[in-house]
């Protein structure tokens, strides 16, 4: 359903008049935003008319505001987790295959219909200017932590994955003005990764976070990529969980190659040794 009104939006937004096209921009871009907002509240922050609301309304086939914000709060409460074909010990290995690549098919429409593209450009934006990056993740997060380090030193940054308790607080502890603490947190709710935050922070370092929206660690990050976290992830989909984070990290590294002007920002340089090396 958020597919199907968010999309008819942005569908019909080249047949609306220019105050309706601005009505329409917020809306797709904010739709959590705009459940909770008034009728006056809207038409204020988009600089419209009350009638020219009703008219996107009904242009969209609901009777009214009201009726409007029903179905769009109603789209937006996310399945439990989303559409996962749980495997069982009595599955075949066709079964195990199939339900693997749907289940993290899935998890990579869940996170594009999610995922707000204002907060990867912000986070690339910093990433590009950082003059290091220090990457921290604990747990199953550390193979992220490390997929990061591998595409980012590939662009030439200055970034390191930082492994451990004790050396994640020796660099955190250390932080300075013009570096940037990127964490991976799957839940945000992390007490290592919050502390982490708060003391890279107070060295004067940004901290960029890939973790889920109101957690305890986005409430300490200056930018945040917030991610979804779905039910019971470390007992049921910890592959797919894992999945969009790496997909975030691919649109990170996409984004900055194109901030850095690159022809083809989509192509990461091969590392010398895989271009001479090869049997």
């Amino acid at each position: 359903m958020s597919v199907s009104i968010l999309q008819r939006i942005l569908q019909e937004m080249s047949e609306m008049g220019e105050v309706e096209r601005r009505l329409a921009q917020f809306v797709s871009t904010a739709p959590q935003r705009v459940i909770h907002m008034s009728m006056a509240r809207l038409a204020e922050t988009c600089t419209v008319s009350d009638p020219t609301i009703m008219r996107f309304c009904r242009r969209l086939g609901f009777s009214g505001y009201q009726d409007f914000k029903l179905h769009l709060a109603q789209s937006l409460v996310p399945s439990a987790p989303f559409a996962y074909e749980q495997i069982v010990p009595k599955d075949s290995v066709e079964n195990i295959v199939r339900k693997t690549c749907r289940n993290s098919l899935n998890a990579i429409q869940r996170v594009l219909e999610d995922l707000d593209p204002r907060q990867v450009s912000q986070a690339a934006e910093l990433l590009s200017r950082s003059v290091w990056t220090g990457i921290y993740a604990s747990g199953l997060s550390e193979v992220t932590a490390l997929d990061a380090e591998h595409k980012f030193q590939r662009l030439g940054m200055r970034c390191s994955a930082v492994i451990g308790r004790q050396k994640q607080w020796m660099h955190a502890e250390n932080s300075r003005p013009g570096e940037v603490a990127l964490i991976f947190s799957q839940s945000g709710h992390t007490k290592q990764m919050v502390e982490l935050a708060i003391a890279a922070r107070t060295g004067g370092a940004r901290v960029i976070s890939i973790a889920a929206a109101e957690s305890p660690l986005a409430n300490v990050t200056d930018c945040l990529v917030a991610v979804l976290p779905y039910d019971r992830t470390e007992m049921m989909t910890p592959l797919a969980s894992r999945l969009n984070h790496h997909l975030v990290i691919n649109m990170l590294v996409t984004a900055i190659a194109v901030v850095r002007g690159s022809e083809f920002p989509d192509h990461l340089p091969a590392l010398d040794s895989w271009q001479t090396d090869k049997i």
